[in-house]
């Protein structure tokens, strides 16, 4: 709408050119001047023919005619519409006129042609393609708005199912929630009614306290039951509980297992293990207290204590009167065959005797190492070193007993060991190891580091310990040998308690394995 229009003025003759520009000057539009068929072809196939509101076409030129150059110019589609007027100063006759529209001109003027009229006939041309040029504006414009309008209501129908589908999904994420809200809430109401039936039910001493006030919120049976306290307490801070060393406990930190005493409302000192934890309670923080009360368990704890002495001592009595009373039994009758021979002893005799007398005293010795009091000289040492020196002594019993011992050290750091203990433990072990094993077995020794401990490894391919048995290991007297005292291992649980040591047993049908750890100082 904003170019220009153009009228396109078709002369072989310069001069009569000049004569329509002259008479066509306006700046309405624009006089294109051309002077043969072929020129005019060529700019219609460079410029768009939109703005060209008419043609004036000189019939007789050279090269094309106006004729042929009119038929060329409406068998293009983009050109047929535009207003031809042909004009002439030579081809007057009706058969040219005739011709002239025949060939898709809508006037035709003879030479000279009245300047007013013809630039009348050309302004209403011009209003007549500007008028159609507005037409086809518009007509493009509500086109391209109807399909805006239609791309818009194509939006809106997609937002609209969109927006029905949100609906339905916010309906039913709504149901959803609402179910799940309510069945929260009912799971709510009994978790509070199963609390509650918790707390009251409790055996352990149960109370809710205000924080940070410690006011008394609730107590349950059992508080009331061992205290002797009521709902006197409610809204009172009273501290019955206090730690095992006297001192309060602090209450701004959650708590589990702590040994406290609290006195009765009859003045009897009780003990329990205390547990807390913070809670909220509507919005407000509040302290649960749990205690346990153990105060009957740590006296049967004590009895049973006393009793499992008391029956150690029973046993070890046994066992020292079983082992001692044998030898004991043997000097007597050889005594007692003296008084009543009423003759000197023998000197063959005396040695049997002396065995006798120094078995009892290797047992009494053996018993004595038992003792926790025993002194110990500790001090920085390589348990391999102590291993080595005693390899020659292990193997040779080995090779004497048709067994076999492979060992495998590593670098272990250096640990506090008594020389003299480690030697008796080791050889204990050992000596165990090999006893238990059929002729061919390997026994095998290894130390190694692990976790902060120097780990110190035996293992025989025996058929193993009965697990029955395996409780009673390290108890004294007690043996699975047909000879023997059964203080060894007791003396080698002994010495490894001294040493912060710990003895673990793995057996099977396959064999046993004692693994020590001595603890690495720091």
């Amino acid at each position: 709408m904003e170019q220009q229009v153009k009228i396109l003025a078709v002369d072989d003759r310069y001069e009569n050119l000049l004569a329509l520009n002259s008479i066509l000057a306006s700046s309405h539009y624009d006089v294109i001047s051309l002077q043969s068929g072929e020129e005019v072809l060529r700019y219609l196939l460079k410029e768009p023919a939109d703005h060209i509101a008419v043609i004036l076409m000189d019939v007789q030129m050279p090269g094309l005619s106006g004729f042929e150059t009119v038929e060329l110019i409406k068998q293009r589609k983009a050109c047929q519409d535009i207003p031809i007027i042909f004009l002439t100063a030579l081809s007057t006759s009706i058969e040219h006129v005739l011709k002239g529209y025949h060939v898709g001109s809508i006037d035709y003027l003879f030479k000279p042609v009245h300047p007013e009229m013809l630039r009348m006939k050309v302004d209403a041309f011009v209003n007549m393609h500007l008028g159609h040029q507005k037409i086809k504006f518009q007509s493009e414009l509500l086109h391209k708005r109807t399909l805006d309008l239609e791309e818009t209501n194509r939006k809106l129908a997609e937002a609209e199912e969109k927006l029905k589908q949100q609906n339905s999904l916010l309906e039913q994420w709504v149901e959803e929630r609402t179910t799940e809200l309510v069945d929260a809430h009912e799971k709510l109401l009994k978790s509070q009614d199963h609390f509650q039936k918790m707390f009251m039910l409790s055996p352990s001493l149960m109370a809710i306290r205000r924080l940070p006030d410690l006011t008394y919120i609730e107590i349950n049976e059992s508080w009331k039951q061992y205290t002797g306290y009521g709902d006197e307490i409610i809204g009172t801070n009273m501290d019955l509980l206090r730690a095992d060393s006297g001192e309060s406990i602090s209450c701004d930190e959650v708590i589990h297992n702590c040994k406290v005493k609290y006195e009765t409302k009859s003045k009897e000192t009780r003990t329990a293990l205390l547990s807390t934890e913070i809670i909220d309670i509507e919005n407000e923080s509040c302290l649960l207290q749990v205690a346990v009360d153990i105060t009957e368990s740590l006296r049967f704890e004590t009895e049973m204590a006393r009793l499992a002495q008391l029956n150690l001592v029973g046993e070890m009595a046994a066992g020292i009167a079983h082992e001692i009373r044998n030898p004991m039994t043997t000097i007597r009758g050889f005594l007692q065959l003296f008084r009543e021979n009423d003759r000197n002893m023998q000197k063959e005799y005396i040695p049997i005797m002396l065995e006798e007398l120094d078995r009892a005293n290797e047992i009494i010795t053996e018993y004595l190492s038992l003792a926790k009091n025993k002194q110990s000289h500790q001090q920085p040492d390589q348990i391999n070193r102590i291993i080595e020196m005693l390899l020659p002594l292990i193997q040779a019993e080995a090779v004497m007993s048709g067994k076999h011992v492979q060992f495998q050290f590593v670098d272990c750091p250096v640990i506090h060991l008594d020389d003299k203990e480690m030697r008796q433990l080791i050889l204990n072990m050992c000596m165990n190891g090999l006893e238990a094993m059929s002729i061919g077995g390997t026994l095998t020794i290894q130390t190694f580091k692990e976790n902060g401990y120097v780990v110190l490894l035996i293992s025989d391919e025996g058929t193993g310990i009965d697990e029955k048995h395996l409780e009673k290991l390290g108890r004294p007297f007690f043996t699975t040998k047909d000879e023997g005292t059964g203080l060894g291992l007791a003396i080698c649980y002994s010495i490894a308690a001294r040493h912060r040591a710990s003895i673990e047993v793995q057996s099977s049908s396959e064999g046993t394995t004692f693994l020590i750890r001595f603890p690495i100082p720091e």
